[in-house]
């Protein structure tokens, strides 16, 4: 008989250092990029935030290619590991001195690097669960907290550094810390339970042309791709758009070919992973709209020092740390006693404060001192509803992904979910551009008002998709009714 193990795995604490500098330096770049490409390269707002969209949208849909490949390939262990080589490599491009198409050609590497790392460090640590396990949510919050420390040192620390060393020196920080993540995982490889072959490979016979040095090459060719179509406008008005679509189609054909004990399950989670997207396309404009808007509508000044605008964002990882264990216990508690919300209602939840979030900013435009700027505390009170919102989806997604996906398809799965955040982060762009400014809109009086309509419009939207996945509730529940 197979011991009970009590508490969380063992692997847990090497998998969540890992995550941690894996975000750090993913994050580094992300809350820079818009900043970056306004400042060093004079880039107008549409187009800085056109290839953020495109950017975010292929680090998000890379990791369906990526758990697929660790699924049927690499494994989990070899998959982390390929990812974080590419990152490493990809932060170090950006830190150089730039070159022509040098800026492309990092935005791909870090795309590939992304694909192959994000979906399956998390797929790793669902496997150490059992199905019947109840600390698996608590786990993925836990594992969340992570994240988001990665995300808090990436902002305090960017900032600053690029303010006194310039934007390069905080990107070559980023490869640091994913030196510092990968080192991490090796040791975990020795001394967890990740040490046991939880993915082996599912290809017995594998063409030549499939073996792990032909996958590597296909990688290194795949960064040359990206970096050519994120220089073409093809990528974002047409190819996203149309593998969107084929997309949403195989998720559900996916689910209704599979065996009944799984198709219920499976169709609950393509529901979830679609209604996400709306929540990330809002949360994104954190980085997208909402970044620019504190650059130059907010007062920075705080007791005679300056914040960076890197900084601000660090506020929603900080609301995570701090709330994220108490929020673990809470689960923890809920399900044993079988009061735990369903994820369904979760993402609603998730959705609605994202908006609350969003309105905040929205009045806050109202308010300003002499010189049309406006008090930082409004950014403290809007970012930490919108990490209410995100607390209420993203670890638990996480979790729902591993839970309800069946055992052959849960790297994919995963990959899919990630996935959901790039379609999030290419209509983050789309929708950010409601807040650019001409090259007309130099004042603050005359750019508050662009950015005012923008954020009532992200807040009503959120609204109105909550109201829509509460009305499904009522019409599907009793067809997936262990599920809503």
């Amino acid at each position: 008989m197979k011991e009970v193990r009590k508490g969380q795995p063992k692997a847990l604490p090497y998998l969540f250092l890992t995550e941690m500098w894996e975000r750090f330096g993913f994050y580094v770049v992300q809350g820079m990029l818009v900043l970056y490409m306004t400042k060093a390269y004079g880039f107008s707002d549409e187009k800085s935030f056109t290839i953020l969209g495109m950017f975010t949208a292929l680090a998000y849909i890379a990791p369906m290619i990526g758990g697929f490949l660790a699924d049927a390939f690499l494994g989990f262990k070899v998959a982390i590991l390929w990812g974080g080589i590419f990152l490493i490599v990809g932060y170090a491009l950006l830190a150089l001195p730039s070159w022509p198409d040098g800026f492309y050609i990092a935005l791909g590497t870090i795309v590939v690097g992304t694909g192959l790392f994000k979906p399956n460090i998390s797929s790793l640590l669902g496997a150490l669960y059992s199905p019947e396990d109840t600390s698996r949510d608590s786990g993925f919050t836990i594992f969340y907290i992570g994240i988001n420390m990665g995300i808090l040192l990436a902002g305090i620390g960017s900032g600053y550094i690029s303010e006194h060393f310039g934007w390069h020196a905080s990107f070559a920080l980023a490869s640091v810390g994913l030196v510092i993540g990968l080192c991490t995982f090796g040791i975990g490889l020795k001394w967890g339970e990740m040490k046991y072959n939880v993915n082996p490979s599912l290809a017995k016979q594998k063409p030549r042309f499939l073996t792990k040095s032909w996958l590597f090459l296909y990688c290194i060719l795949a960064v040359g791709a990206l970096s050519s179509l994120m220089q073409s406008s093809v990528l974002g008005n047409w190819l996203l758009p149309s593998f969107g679509i084929v997309l949403l189609f195989f998720v559900f054909i996916l689910a209704w070919r599979q065996d009944p004990e799984y198709r219920k399950g499976l169709f609950m989670l393509n529901i979830l992973i679609i209604s996400s997207i709306v929540f990330w396309m809002i949360y994104w404009q954190m980085f997208f709209s909402a970044n620019l808007f504190i650059d130059r509508l907010i007062n920075k000044q705080v007791l005679g020092f300056t914040i960076p605008t890197t900084a601000f964002y660090t506020l929603e990882a900080f609301f995570v740390i701090i709330s994220g264990t108490g929020l673990a216990r809470v689960w923890q508690s809920l399900s044993e006693s079988n009061r735990n919300p369903s994820p369904l209602i979760k993402f609603i939840l998730a959705i609605v404060f994202v908006g609350l979030g969003f309105l905040v900013l929205y009045f806050s435009t109202f308010y300003q001192d002499e010189l049309h700027l406006v008090n930082p505390l409004w950014i403290v009170l809007s970012y930490f509803l919108i990490t209410v919102g995100e607390m209420l989806l993203s670890p638990i997604g996480l979790s729902a992904v591993t839970m309800l996906s069946p055992p052959h398809l849960t790297g994919m799965m995963m990959g899919i979910w990630f996935v959901a955040l790039g379609f999030g982060g290419q209509f983050a762009g789309l929708l950010a551009k409601l807040s650019s400014v001409t090259g007309l809109a130099h004042d603050a009086a005359t750019q508050l008002p662009i950015y005012r309509q923008a954020f009532l419009i992200y807040a009503l939207l959120a609204f109105g998709v909550a109201a829509m996945l509460f009305v499904m509730k009522i019409i599907f529940k009793r067809v997936l009714i262990n599920y809503f």
